[in-house]
Order: C-alpha cells, then sequence, then structure tokens
C-alpha cells in the first residue's frame, strides 16, 4: 500500500471512526480502529495509530499521530506518511508522539512503573559515552541508582527507551539515542549530568 492508498482508504474510514471515538465507553465497536492498525500495517510494518478526540462540544479536530515507538529506521516513513496527508475537516495529523517533559515538567518527579521495578527520572544521571558526528546519534552511559542493580541490560534498556519517548517524544529518541550502556558506580573521569539536561545536552553536540 502506498501513502496515497493510505490516505484515500482514510477518507473512506473517517467518519465510522469518528463515530466509534464518540460512543460511550461500554457500547465502543473498535472495528474501525483495528481496520485502521491493518491498514498503516500493510503502508509500513512498525507503525501504530494515536488517536486523541476533543472534548464534546468543543470545535477541536480529532488528532491521529502516527507513532513508531522511536525506531529510527521507520522515521522516513512517517515523514512520508504525513507529508502527503490531505487537508481534511475534522482531523489533524501529526508524525510522531511528542515528549512531555515541556508541557508537564513535574514528570521529572513521577516513578515509571516496569514489570517488577520502578524508575524515577530524577535519581537518574548521565553522561555521553560516544558520539557519531555524521549520523548525529550518541551511546549514553546510565548511572542507576543502587535499587536497579539487579535489572538485566535488555530490560533497562527498554525501560528507558519508553521513558525517554515520554520525556522528550519519538523524534527524539529516534533520531538522538542509539545504544544504552549502564552502571552502578560513578567514575571520577566522567562527568554525570542530572537526566533532565539530556536533550540541551545533546543539542549542544551540533
Amino acid at each position: 500500500m502506498t501513502a496515497k492508498e493510505f490516505w484515500e482508504d482514510f477518507k473512506n474510514l473517517e467518519e465510522g471512526l469518528r463515530l466509534d471515538l464518540d460512543t460511550v465507553v461500554e457500547e465502543k465497536n473498535f472495528r474501525t480502529f483495528s481496520y485502521l492498525c491493518n491498514q498503516l500495517e500493510d503502508y509500513c510494518p512498525g507503525l501504530t495509530p494515536n488517536i486523541l478526540a476533543p472534548e464534546k462540544g468543543s470545535n477541536k479536530s480529532y488528532v491521529f499521530t502516527i507513532s513508531c515507538s522511536g525506531n529510527r529506521d521507520l522515521l522516513l516513513y512517517v515523514n512520508r506518511l504525513v507529508d502527503v496527508a490531505p487537508e481534511m475537516r475534522h482531523w489533524e495529523v501529526k508524525a510522531l508522539v511528542a515528549g512531555k517533559i515541556e508541557t508537564d515538567p513535574k514528570i521529572m518527579d513521577e516513578p515509571f512503573k516496569c514489570d517488577g521495578f520502578s524508575i524515577t527520572p530524577k535519581d537518574i544521571r548521565f553522561t555521553v559515552y560516544s558520539w557519531d558526528p555524521e549520523k548525529n546519534i550518541f551511546d549514553l552511559l546510565i548511572l542507576l541508582p543502587l535499587n536497579l542493580a539487579k535489572v538485566g541490560d535488555n530490560e533497562l534498556e527498554n525501560a528507558f527507551l519508553t521513558i525517554f519517548e515520554e520525556l522528550w517524544g519519538e523524534r527524539f529518541v529516534g533520531e538522538k539515542i542509539n545504544c544504552l550502556f549502564f552502571t552502578h558506580n560513578a567514575n571520577f573521569e566522567d562527568e554525570f549530568f542530572n537526566l533532565e539536561m539530556l536533550e540541551a545536552c545533546l543539542n549542544s553536540f551540533e
């Protein structure tokens, strides 16, 4: 399925999708949303829809955000799909889920619940492990509190990528973060920074 074909199909689908979204929870029919997911997967495997309905009685649009879960290999497909999106009366189409740190600074103080452990962003520090100036992507070394000592690196990486997406959004993760490494010991040769400084720090390399 091409990007143009996706939007032609979406225009035929969108009225039913809006009706489903406006229906009370107990009566909701998710067939149109499931169909939308399948069509997006047909265009590019790995993309998912995120739809926010406006408050009832408002004149605001439905927001259709196309997500790639921070996978940089799919950024091109997301951008292409959004670039050719038609103007639609009831819809605003966006590329990639935005971060929340600018609109909700308190999110740094809130623990992120994971399977068997939790991570509070304000307790985390980082340093730049390496930088690829051609691609402008980074490997990071994350300084962890001791309560995370028994958590495996794969679980930690998945958790932190999710946290980074929540804080700074999918585009930031997809374009800036390559690999994550973890330590519980601060090396005197490395200067670690509070996690809230991550975006400003990485942008300073440009």
